[in-house]
C-alpha cells in the first residue's frame, strides 16, 4: 500500500500545491519491481533444487540465505514506507481495508495451496501474513515521532536474538517468532524480528516527509523501458507475487520431467552416499550400501512413497528392515579379537 491509495496512477492533480503529495511515487514502484525480480530469481533457484534439476540446497548456502532475507527485508521496508505515505494526508478506512482484505485473502490462499501441495513445509505465516499483520500493528505508530518509531524498530528486531522461550514453541504461538527453534516452513516470516523492518521503513518515511524528500521524489518518472516495466510490476506487486511462482514451478516441473526424470532418486542416492562417507566409510562401500538400499526399495515398490515422504507405518518398518539388511551385508561386524592366551 503506497500513494496509489491517494490517487490513481493516471489521474491528474487538481492544483500545483497538492501535486507532489497526490502523485504516485514511481521510484517506490521501481524499487518494489526490483525486489520482485530478485524474488523470482530466488524462487526459480528453489524450484530447480526442489525438483532435483541441479543438486544444491539454497537453504544451506549463506549467500542464498542472505539473498532471500534481503528480499524479504526490502519488501517489508517498503511496506512501512508506503503505510506512512498513504496516510500522510489523513487515514482513509475504505482503501486501507480493501487493500488489507486483499493481502489477508492472498495469504490465506497461499496457506491453503501449500498445505495440500507441499504439506511437509506449508506456509502458515509467510511474507504476506507478515504484511497483513504489520499493516494493522503499524497504525499504532503512525502518530509517534520518528525517533520513537526507530527505537522501537531496533528493539523488535533485536528481541529474538536476545530472548527465546519454550512457551513460544506451541504451534499456536509460532507466528510470534520467539520459539527456541523455528518451525519447518518454506516461507516463515514471524512477527519478531521482521516487524522491526516495517517500523524502520515507517521511521524512514517520517524523516523523509519532514524534510520534503517525498515531494521531490514524486517528480521523478521512469523514462527507460526497463524502469517502466519494473514500475508496472511494482504497481501490481500482489498479483505478480501470486502468479509468478505457479508459473515458474510449472515451467521447471516440465523441464525436470525432460532433463531429469529420475532426479529425485538420483539426488537421494547421492545424499545417501555423502552421509555414509561422512561417518567414515569408504566411498566404494557406501556406493554398494546405497545401491543395495535403493534397489531393494524399488523392488519392493517403496521408492515412490519413500521419495514422496508418504510412507505408512508398515512401509516405514519395511524400509527400516531394508536398511538393516543392507547395512549388515555391506558393513559386516569386525571379528572379535581372541582373548589373551587363546590358541591361534
Amino acid at each position: 500500500m503506497n500513494d496509489a491509495t491517494v490517487m490513481p496512477a493516471d489521474a491528474e492533480p487538481q492544483a500545483d500545491a497538492i501535486a507532489p503529495r497526490s502523485r504516485r511515487i514511481a521510484a517506490l514502484d521501481v524499487a518494489r519491481g526490483v525486489a520482485l525480480v530478485c524474488m523470482a530469481i530466488f524462487h526459480g533457484a528453489w524450484d530447480v533444487a526442489f525438483l532435483h534439476i541441479i543438486r544444491f540446497d539454497p537453504g544451506a548456502s549463506i549467500g542464498w540465505v542472505v539473498f532471500a532475507r534481503s528480499i524479504a527485508g526490502s519488501f517489508l521496508l517498503l511496506v512501512g514506507i508506503s503505510l506512512v505515505l498513504s496516510t500522510r494526508n489523513g487515514f482513509r478506512p475504505r482503501p486501507y481495508l480493501k487493500r488489507l482484505a486483499m493481502i489477508a485473502g492472498a495469504a490465506a490462499l497461499v496457506s491453503l495451496a501449500t498445505y495440500f501441495v507441499m504439506p511437509e513445509g506449508w506456509i502458515f505465516f509467510g511474507i504476506l501474513h507478515q504484511i497483513a499483520l504489520a499493516s494493522v500493528l503499524g497504525l499504532v505508530f503512525l502518530r509517534l515521532p520518528p525517533p520513537a518509531v526507530l527505537v522501537t524498530a531496533g528493539a523488535v528486531f533485536a528481541l529474538p536474538f536476545l530472548y527465546r522461550d519454550p512457551v513460544f514453541a506451541q504451534p499456536a504461538l509460532w507466528w510470534i517468532g520467539l520459539a527456541p527453534k523455528p518451525p519447518t516452513s518454506f516461507d516463515f516470516v514471524p512477527l519478531f524480528p521482521w516487524f522491526g523492518v516495517v517500523l524502520a521503513g515507517m521511521a524512514l518515511a517520517k524523516f523523509a516527509i519532514a524534510r520534503g524528500w517525498d515531494q521531490r521524489l514524486a517528480l521523478w518518472q521512469p523514462r527507460l523501458a526497463p524502469a517502466r516495466w519494473l514500475a508496472f510490476g511494482g504497481r501490481h506487486s500482489l498479483a505478480v507475487y501470486l502468479i509468478h511462482q505457479p508459473v515458474l514451478y510449472a515451467f521447471f516441473y516440465v523441464l525436470a520431467a525432460i532433463v531429469a526424470p529420475n532426479g529425485a532418486e538420483d539426488a537421494a542416492r547421492a545424499d545417501c552416499a555423502d552421509r555414509c562417507v561422512a561417518v567414515g566409510k569408504s566411498a566404494a562401500d557406501c556406493q554398494n550400501y546405497c545401491g543395495c538400499v535403493f534397489d531393494t526399495l524399488k523392488d519392493k515398490q517403496l521408492m515412490s512413497p519413500f521419495l514422496g515422504r508418504t510412507l505408512s507405518d508398515d512401509q516405514t518398518l519395511r524400509v527400516q528392515e531394508t536398511v538393516a539388511v543392507c547395512s549388515a551385508t555391506t558393513f559386516p561386524p569386525a571379528p572379535e579379537a581372541p582373548e589373551s592366551g587363546t590358541l591361534q
